[in-house]
């Protein structure tokens, strides 16, 4: 009889650890599903407001400028992604340029941030591909972490050096037609 006690009493404990540990899960998947904090939606808010006073709502192909903000907490602060649709300029040579006087426009205000660590720039132009089918795509993108962007005197960064000055940058071939 004792052993049949003891058994009964292994068996609810056994059931008493296994809703604890349901509880503790369900708690962990609840913050870990947690929207957006209140602190990445300020930020976004500010990102949005510096690249619309910059830039403009729209650009000159009517298009929303702002095509996608991400921003992910990291031990240094924050680390944002922009994607932002560009201006069609006269040759594909201007376009190029006006992207990278855009994106000095954006990067210098964004540096004020002190909590911004790296900002990817991605900027998008409608392609036309082998089927003469047009599609926004990812023609230029780069990144550039804070330790650099506080080393520049933005009032005289010219547009052409961009590309040495960040990282990974990228560029696709129509912006060289």
């Amino acid at each position: 009889m004792a052993e049949a006690n003891k058994k009964k009493l292994q068996r609810s404990a056994s059931w008493m650890w296994l809703a604890v540990a349901f509880v503790i899960l369900i708690a962990v998947s609840g913050w870990l599903l947690k929207s957006e904090s209140q602190e990445a939606k300020s930020l976004k808010a500010d990102l949005q407001a510096i690249i619309t006073q910059q830039l403009g709502e729209k650009n000159n192909l009517d298009k929303k400028r702002i095509d996608g903000i991400s921003v992910s907490r990291v031990s240094e602060g924050w680390n944002v992604e922009l994607a932002l649709n560009a201006d069609k300029g006269f040759t594909m040579v201007s376009t190029k340029q006006a992207m990278w006087q855009q994106a000095i426009a954006i990067l210098a205000p964004l540096s004020d941030i002190s909590k911004l660590n790296d900002i990817s720039i991605s900027w998008i132009f409608p392609v036309e591909d082998s089927q003469n089918d047009v599609n926004d795509k990812s023609v230029m993108s780069f990144r550039m972490d804070k330790a650099t962007r506080d080393q520049l005197i933005w009032g005289n960064v010219e547009p052409s050096i961009l590309p040495d000055i960040v990282f990974d940058y990228t560029e696709h071939p129509v912006l060289n037609q």
